[in-house]
């Protein structure tokens, strides 16, 4: 199947095995292609990225095939002598839920990765997936098929930018791809949180902003403040009382240096005195009477 063709999604697949050239690209077949399947012998895709399904849009879609009978066939391939879902997934699960043995389909020719682009492209264009449901596709096109992210973004019609951001949701915290998943947070604060390496504090800052409300731009500053935290203010000295401070700079005055006392409670304290170098250091004990050889 030529690459470009893939981004026209299920038509595409079908004009490819018919062979024609100049046909539209369209999902519709015609009648004589259309065959019968037992409805309960049809297996699941293993590409289908869409882990969640409306039930409610399921028994809406029930109701219009008992009005209306199947309209659209399913589109499936032959795998291992059974018949593997490509596409309609929910006309699938509608059909069962009213009970019908058999099911219309058409039977194509595909390959894995024909099925899994296919697969994320019907979804993309029915706007169906979750972020973290896309995102796990296109990785599954790269690790699986080795398909790089230009070659992904070019076949689904977006860009690389896009594509990558959209990997990445992948490397969030556990519990914060569970906010994004319910729509506790969207793809703009995932992906600003994503700045956070830590998954304690990525946690942290998403339930702050699922609990507060609060938007991407705020968002951005919670994440800047965590990342570049105020430094804590140092506590101040404590003033030393005036006749303290008359004896220091008495001391200072004698000593030559810089002499502190140090208040350690109501009546006890440190006499300081620094010095810088040996010599400035025999200097100070000669005063004190003490001849030491250092």
């Amino acid at each position: 199947m030529a690459r470009q063709a893939l981004g026209k999604g299920l038509g595409a697949l079908i004009k490819r095995n018919d062979n024609q050239k100049n046909a539209p690209d369209t999902t519709e077949v015609e009648a004589d292609r259309v065959i019968l399947a037992k409805a309960e012998e049809i297996m699941p895709s293993p590409f289908q990225p869409r882990r969640h399904f409306n039930e409610e849009q399921i028994a809406e879609l029930a109701d219009s095939i008992r009005e209306r009978g199947l309209v659209q066939p399913l589109v499936v391939r032959r795998v291992d002598g059974k018949y593997e879902l490509i596409a309609g997934e929910r006309r699938l699960r509608a059909v069962r839920s009213l009970g019908h043995k058999e099911v219309k389909v058409v039977v194509m020719e595909a390959t894995d990765q024909e099925v899994a682009e296919l697969a994320l492209i019907e979804n993309l264009q029915r706007e169906d997936l979750t972020p973290l449901e896309e995102a796990e596709q296109y990785r599954l096109l790269q690790t699986r098929f080795g398909m790089k992210q230009e070659v992904i973004a070019r076949h689904v019609g977006k860009s690389r930018a896009v594509v990558a951001n959209m990997v990445r949701l992948l490397d969030l915290a556990e519990p914060v791809r569970e906010m994004l998943d319910k729509a506790a947070i969207s793809v703009g604060h995932a992906k600003v949180l994503l700045q956070l390496k830590d998954d304690a504090q990525q946690e942290h800052a998403a339930t702050r902003v699922a609990r507060q409300g609060l938007t991407v731009r705020q968002t951005e500053q919670l994440v800047r403040t965590l990342l570049n935290p105020e430094p804590k203010p140092q506590p101040a000295e404590p003033v030393l009382p005036e006749p303290y401070a008359q004896v220091c700079r008495k001391l200072s005055d004698d000593f030559g240096t810089r002499v502190n006392i140090a208040l350690k409670g109501k009546s006890n304290g440190v006499i300081e005195i620094p010095y810088a170098g040996r010599d400035e250091l025999v200097r100070i004990l000669q005063m004190f009477g003490v001849d030491a050889q250092l």
